[in-house]
């Protein structure tokens, strides 16, 4: 659905969009707490998650279109926008589990310190302090949506011309059929196909863990949902950090370079990650320093991955191979859910394994991405 709407983006502009992204986000957290209906929750989960991707996709056309002809410091800009948002990221990420945890003990009438030890093993709460705990969440989930109704005053202020979204048609002057016969062309030539392929790897792996980070260390690790919470958060401070490196790196290896680089590296953290448990009374911390080096690893490519994807084709079909991309990120997310859902979660060593499956595909995208774009040199590119 994200990927759809993304190609109004030469009609609507960015700012009509990213103004759908909030309220449809605010309308569906304050819609799953306070409505209480089954069907409303599965639309409200998908008009979350919908304006949540919408958010992330819409970066590179956006970014684009605002950086044409700056060359080698447009990754700058990159950078900084995956920055602050991963600075969001991590204010949410621990907030939500100690918020959590807080409002669970409040609700509950326990300490702080019984409800943190009660969320280390939530199977075996009682059915009065399961509600409590759920009633904890919703609190924090009001919480969440006002912020994300805040957002709109950002959106505001954006100067938008039509200039900015409305590029020339490649092939004006032509037929429909030709129209649509060049533009096919462009988008499935062979640096376009790779990439395409390279992400549609990288969107099953990533569907297979980064959704469960949270859930693995909760209930397979067994560590308490507190110290879980800011064990993720702890990573995403490493995504900002890393990216701080971002250009320095791009400059060195370039942006596929990059991308392959920080793919095959964090393999290895992905692998301490999964066997936690191996490192007795050492394994909040070894994890913990795992999932720092693996997230700052693989996102310090971020920006260049972006950057590079717009490289691919021309400036006027940017908006149609994002949506193309994410589209076919988006198909590849359904399938591996469903492979989660029915095979590997059935018994919780599933999530364990999902991070070897993972590593496996991490290393297949790398080894696509450098045979699919060998020689490639975009005319502006500084790799």
């Amino acid at each position: 659905i994200a990927a759809a709407i993304l190609l109004l983006i030469p009609k609507a502009g960015y700012k009509k969009i990213l103004m759908f992204c909030s309220l449809g986000t605010t309308a569906a957290f304050f819609s799953a707490v306070y409505i209480n209906n089954a069907a409303i929750l599965y639309v409200s989960t998908l008009l979350a998650l919908t304006g949540v991707q919408l958010h992330f996709i819409i970066l590179s056309p956006f970014i684009a279109a605002y950086t044409e002809g700056m060359k080698e410091k447009g990754i700058n800009w990159y950078t900084r926008t995956y920055y602050m948002g991963y600075i969001g990221y991590f204010l949410a990420t621990y907030l939500g589990g100690a918020l959590v945890v807080k409002m669970f003990s409040m609700v509950a009438g326990i300490t702080f310190d019984a409800a943190k030890e009660a969320t280390r093993f939530i199977e075996d709460m009682s059915g009065v302090m399961h509600s409590q705990y759920l009633q904890g969440n919703r609190i924090v989930l009001v919480m969440v949506g006002i912020v994300s109704l805040l957002s709109i005053i950002p959106i505001l202020l954006i100067k938008e011309e039509k200039d900015d979204y409305q590029f020339e048609q490649s092939g004006d002057g032509i037929s429909l059929k030709e129209k649509v016969s060049t533009s096919l062309k462009l988008l499935l030539r062979k640096e376009a196909r790779a990439y395409l392929l390279y992400w549609a790897f990288i969107s099953f792996a990533m569907g297979l863990f980064t959704s469960y980070y949270t859930v693995y260390l909760n209930r397979v690790l067994h560590i308490d949902k507190v110290t879980s919470s800011l064990l993720v958060s702890i990573s995403y401070i490493a995504i900002v950090l890393f990216m701080f490196f971002t250009p320095f790196t791009v400059k060195k290896l370039g942006k596929k370079g990059t991308i392959v680089f920080t793919l095959l590296l964090s393999i290895p953290f992905m692998l301490i990650i999964a066997n936690g448990d191996k490192f007795g009374t050492l394994m909040v911390p070894i994890v913990g320093i795992a999932l720092f080096i693996r997230a700052g690893l693989a996102n310090l490519s971020s920006p260049a991955d972006s950057a590079l994807s717009m490289d691919v084709v021309p400036k006027d079909l940017r908006p149609i191979y994002t949506a193309l991309v994410n589209f076919t990120a988006g198909i590849v997310s359904i399938i591996s859910g469903m492979f989660t859902g029915s095979i590997l979660f059935v018994t919780l060593d599933g999530y364990r394994y999902a991070y070897y499956i993972a590593a496996v595909l991490y290393a297949i995208a790398a080894i696509i991405l450098l045979i699919g774009l060998k020689g490639f040199k975009p005319a502006d590119a500084d790799d």
